[in-house]
């Protein structure tokens, strides 16, 4: 019995480890931690969507396996030289002993106990926004749109037939030809910290997730995009398919300047159609139908905006078929790519025909490189996978930098929309606007510098509670007022 165990726990944690590669790519175990943390019940409720896989590859197999090993250790144990039973004996310590291996690997926690070691190079990087002189200009609207998982190697012919992403292409606008994905900044909620505070998302303890009036807050010591817009009279509206309170994203925008937010949970209580729900959330196209209302009405009141708008149709394994794109002959998760890369490209459209464009500058980004999927065998025959970026401004912009990674999101967005960043840098971010990007370099995305962050005081000064948004807000509005 005791032999079978340990069989079984090593199959396990072999089966666990190319279940995890399999589905989710290379996570972290920062990645892994945050989400255990800072979920709530949305991550239980979406988890449907991997649960045969795991039940089949990660129990039910290595359960068949173990047994057969343990009966065929029994067997052999009787008919074996004394000496071939100690090395017997060993095997199913040996099997444990590959399965915990082949974890460590998976989540490199090898490479994540040597970062412990380093100095705090966060600290010698991060430029605090708060203490940066920001020179306004006249303020323009924003759209800003993360394409779940989108990456530019969707757009290859050689490897699709045709170029899946066409009609953003045919958007115009200005693309960066190598934008990276970061240590850091490689899952979706991590992806919206970077772009938007110029900083890594690391969080794995009630130490760094701190409480403020019974409930958590989310890096309340650090300025993001939504506090500088705020600060400067901005309405910031968030929307998404999926449940706000997945990775804690509706608590970051709650902390972080956004007015409006509205996520699967909102949807429901509007009333939605089942047709136009998938058991992750809201389908793309109909998000791009409220998000249209959403524009005209942001618009029409003459306020400055930030329209956010997250898609998640094309999210892995199998992505979320919609019976919009069913209709116009999506089957498989290429025609899902092309059919999400449509309808966002469609409510670009839209907003050009409505003349919002003449005073709207619109941003959209992959959040990340795509993870496993039916089209990933093709992904990966491309050697230089890039992230998915367009932005579209009435001046053509001209990118100054060979290598642009998340962090550089937030003060170029910045810049973007009229505001001068004086020295370029928010966080660790440099401006793709600014007059010289030497500074920026070469290799900065797969630099392992801010893989931990758990020894900075810096960084974990951002996650003070004694940093709370409304002081932030107060703050930078009495800044601007006194120029």
């Amino acid at each position: 019995m005791l032999q079978f165990l340990i069989y079984f726990l090593g199959l396990v944690a072999i089966g666990l480890a190319g279940w995890v590669n399999r589905t989710f790519g290379d996570p972290t175990i920062d990645q892994i931690l945050f989400h255990l943390r800072f979920s709530d019940g949305a991550a239980v409720e979406m988890s449907t969507i991997f649960l045969f896989t795991f039940v089949v590859e990660v129990i039910a197999f290595p359960l068949l396996l173990a047994i057969a090993a343990a009966l065929l250790h029994h067997v052999v144990a009787q008919v074996r030289p004394q000496w071939r039973k100690h090395v017997l004996r060993a095997l199913p310590h040996v099997a444990l002993l590959v399965g915990v291996a082949a974890l460590l690997m998976q989540f490199s926690v090898f490479s994540y106990a040597a970062a412990q070691l380093e100095g705090d190079r966060f600290a010698q990087a991060y430029v605090n926004p708060a203490a940066v002189r920001l020179t306004d200009g006249k303020p323009r609207n924003l759209i800003l749109i993360y394409a779940e998982s989108m990456e530019d190697t969707y757009g290859e012919k050689a490897l699709f037939g045709n170029d899946l992403l066409a009609p953003l292409r045919k958007l115009g606008g200005t693309s960066f030809d190598s934008y990276q994905e970061a240590v850091g900044a490689n899952w979706t909620m991590a992806a919206i910290v970077a772009t938007q505070c110029g900083v890594p998302l690391t969080v794995y303890s009630e130490y760094d997730i701190k409480r403020r009036d019974g409930g958590r807050v989310f890096l309340p010591g650090a300025t993001c995009l939504g506090d500088l817009l705020q600060a400067r009279g901005y309405r910031n509206v968030f929307m998404g398919g999926a449940p706000l309170s997945f990775s804690g994203k509706g608590t970051f925008l709650r902390d972080h300047g956004y007015q409006e937010a509205y996520g699967r949970t909102q949807w429901k209580e509007q009333g939605v159609k089942a047709t136009e729900l998938n058991v992750w959330g809201l389908y793309d196209s109909a998000l791009f139908e409220r998000a249209r209302n959403k524009l005209d009405a942001l618009h029409a009141s003459g306020q400055p905006f930030n329209l956010t708008l997250l898609t998640l149709d094309t999210h892995n394994p199998r992505g979320f078929l919609s019976p919009s794109c069913a209709s116009r002959g999506a089957k498989d998760f290429e025609g899902i790519v092309a059919c999400s890369s449509s309808a966002l490209a469609d409510f670009v459209t839209f907003a050009r025909a409505k003349g919002y464009l003449k005073d709207t500058d619109v941003v959209i980004l992959g959040d990340h490189l795509a993870k496993p999927n039916s089209a990933f065998d093709k992904l990966q025959q491309e050697g230089q996978r890039r992230i998915f970026n367009l932005f579209i401004a009435p001046t053509r912009m001209q990118p100054n930098a060979r290598e642009l990674v998340a962090f550089d999101i937030f003060p170029t967005v910045v810049e973007m929309l009229g505001t001068h960043v004086d020295g370029d840098r928010l966080g660790l971010g440099f401006s793709a606007l600014a007059g010289s990007s030497d500074s920026l370099g070469i290799g900065r995305a797969s630099r392992s510098d801010f893989a931990s962050l758990r020894g900075s005081g810096v960084y974990r000064a951002l996650w003070s509670p004694q940093h709370l948004p409304a002081a932030v807000h107060t703050k930078l509005a009495a800044a601007i007022a006194a120029k």
